[in-house]
Formats: C-alpha cells, sequence, structure tokens
C-alpha cells in the first residue's frame, strides 16, 4: 500500500484525498496509510499547511480501527475465544490515546484476565472457557490490569456496565451504591466479597440479576453445577435475561455437553435472545462435532449481521480444512482483506 500510493499520488492532496475516500468506505487502515504518506510528503511551506490536518484525521483513523478492535473483542468473547479478544483489547492501547477508548479497554481487559485463586496465583482455562463469566484464557495479562483506585468507585461501576446489552446496562444503572460495592469486588476477583455483597442484596435488586451475578461467580470459583443451577434460575425468573442465557449456554459448551448447549441455544434463537452469539455457539459446536456442512451453512448465514467477520474468520478455516481453497479466498477477500490493525 506504501509503495502503491507514492507511485500513484502526485502531491500530499493527491492522497489527503484518497485517504478521505477511504475512510468513507470504512478501509480505516488503508486511509490511515495513505495519511501518513502524505506527511513524510509534507515539505516547504506549500505543503506545510497540510501536516496537522493529516495528523488529524490519523488520529481519527486510529479512534476507527480502535473502535472496530473492541467490537472484535467483544464478538471473539461472546463466542469464547478470551485470548483472541484480549489480543484486541491490547491493540486498542497501542493504536490511540482517546481516554474513553482507553478507558472501554481497560474496563474489558479486567474482565477478560485471568482469573486467579484466593492465593492469588493465576490459574490457566482451555480455549473454550466460558467467554461471558469466566474471564479466563490461556495467556498472563496481569499487567494490563486497570489501576482502577484514583476512579471513585461509582465512577468505576457506570464504566463496567457500560459494557453490558443496552436492556440490562439500564437495569444495572438502577441497583443502587451496595450492589456497586459488590460488582466492582466481583471484577478485582476479590469473589467472597463480592459473593457476600450480592447476598446482602437480595431483598433490593431483582432477583434474576441476583442469581445471575451468583452463578457467575460460582463458575468462577470453579463450581459449575451450582452456578448452572443459579443461572437457570435466573432464566426462570426472567427469561429475557440475555446474560444469564448467554453464560448458560457457554458453561454447558465448556462442559462438552453439546447437545444440552443446543437446547439452551435453539431457545435463544427461537426468542431472539443474543440470536447472532447463540448461532455462533451452534456453528461452533457442529464444526467440533465434525458436521463441517452444517457448521458452513451457520457461518454463511452470519455473514448477514453484525458478526460477519468473526463468521468469515471462522468459515475461512473450515472452508481451508475441507480442501475448498476458492471459497476459502473468496471469503478471505470479501470479509477479511481489510486489515483491523
Amino acid at each position: 500500500m506504501n509503495f502503491i500510493s507514492r507511485w500513484f499520488s502526485k502531491s500530499p492532496s493527491d492522497l489527503l484525498a484518497k485517504g478521505d475516500k477511504y475512510m468513507e468506505s470504512e478501509s480505516f487502515f488503508e486511509a490511515r496509510t495513505c495519511y501518513e504518506d502524505g506527511i513524510r510528503l509534507c515539505s516547504g511551506d506549500a505543503d506545510g499547511d497540510l501536516k496537522p490536518v493529516f495528523s488529524e484525521r490519523v488520529e481519527t483513523a486510529n479512534c476507527k480501527l480502535a473502535e472496530r478492535n473492541l467490537f472484535e473483542a467483544e464478538c471473539a468473547y461472546s463466542r469464547g475465544d478470551t485470548a483472541k479478544a484480549i489480543d484486541h483489547l491490547e491493540l486498542v492501547k497501542t493504536l490511540t490515546n482517546n481516554q474513553i477508548l482507553q478507558a472501554k479497554a481497560e474496563a474489558l481487559l479486567l474482565n477478560y484476565s485471568p482469573l486467579g485463586d484466593e492465593g492469588g496465583e493465576h490459574v490457566s482455562a482451555p480455549s473454550s472457557s466460558c467467554g461471558s463469566c469466566s474471564g479466563s484464557s490461556g495467556s498472563e495479562c496481569s499487567d494490563t490490569m486497570l489501576s482502577d483506585d484514583s476512579m471513585p468507585l461509582l465512577e468505576y461501576y457506570e464504566l463496567l456496565i457500560h459494557q453490558l446489552p443496552t436492556d440490562q446496562y439500564q437495569r444495572y444503572a438502577q441497583l443502587g451504591e451496595d450492589f456497586a460495592y459488590a460488582y466492582v469486588a466481583a471484577s478485582r476477583d476479590h469473589h467472597q466479597e463480592a459473593l457476600s455483597g450480592f447476598q446482602n442484596c437480595f431483598d433490593t435488586v431483582p432477583h434474576d440479576i441476583y442469581w445471575y451475578e451468583k452463578g457467575k461467580l460460582l463458575h468462577r470459583l470453579g463450581n459449575d453445577r451450582e452456578a448452572e443451577q443459579d443461572l437457570r434460575k435466573a432464566i426462570h425468573l426472567n427469561g429475557a435475561n440475555s446474560l444469564a442465557w448467554l453464560s448458560l449456554a457457554l458453561i454447558l459448551r465448556e462442559g462438552l455437553r453439546f447437545q444440552d448447549t443446543l437446547t439452551v441455544v435453539e431457545a435463544m434463537v427461537s426468542n431472539q435472545i443474543m440470536p447472532e452469539q447463540a448461532l455462533l455457539i451452534r456453528a461452533d459446536i457442529c464444526e467440533v462435532t465434525g458436521d463441517h456442512e452444517s457448521a458452513i451453512n451457520q457461518y454463511v448465514e452470519l455473514l448477514q449481521t453484525p458478526y460477519a467477520r468473526v463468521a468469515a474468520e471462522k468459515l475461512y478455516v473450515v472452508l481451508q480444512e475441507n480442501g475448498r481453497q476458492n471459497d476459502a479466498d473468496v471469503i478471505f477477500k470479501k470479509y477479511m482483506k481489510k486489515s483491523c490493525h
């Protein structure tokens, strides 16, 4: 891209126009490359006025790339690929100094980072670990933990719950200070403190939220049997609690209980509860159980959703593994060629 832009662009203004066109088409990496080349080509008084314009455009492109990586991180996490989610979040931190985007990345890193036991030692989890509630991965990232001591607790709580689906954010925003303290304790892996805090809130918060949060903590502590029971209680009390549905599906998937997972996933799809995430889990199960044709069909269906890139990455691998290189090349060219780095 650098060489092409230099061959066919006659001046910094040409590069600026080309970069702006890339921005309009959401090709942010290519746009940034044009702007960076424009800065290098600026010389003398005639081009000097464009340098600050290019610099501003580079920062805008980097912010867009950071936003894309935040989205990719959430997609990866929703399908249980915590390590990849963390990679995307680490990239956000290198792309921009935008405080809002940095704070979002740090908050997500705090939730996704490897969990410690009560003695403080990190434990490694399989790559299929529950993306919605375990926050586990096989990589160490203790140095990425958010240093939040200087942030007022309620502000930090607000930052954390902004990562929730909109309907759940609105509910969590009204749960009061005691719940916020327990929620933040859970985010810091202070499990016993969080359990005690949630118990104290039992009479003041919706019970489906209580059982969901308790189930999530029990999963983190390795008690999946009781975690499953609590998540099912949450769903029984409020069938619209999307977080409880997704967490239950991922815990079952992690336990290799594929048929039970599919039962939950089918209910999610039928009731339009996080249907794209549910379809991703269903496609993943088809893939790992050897039903590659069904997996391909599921991923193709997801190409028409906001999860197109996630589905394309999975589809690309399955097509290659099944000797369909021409189809894989088409998917790569259409959905994956635009780098989000």
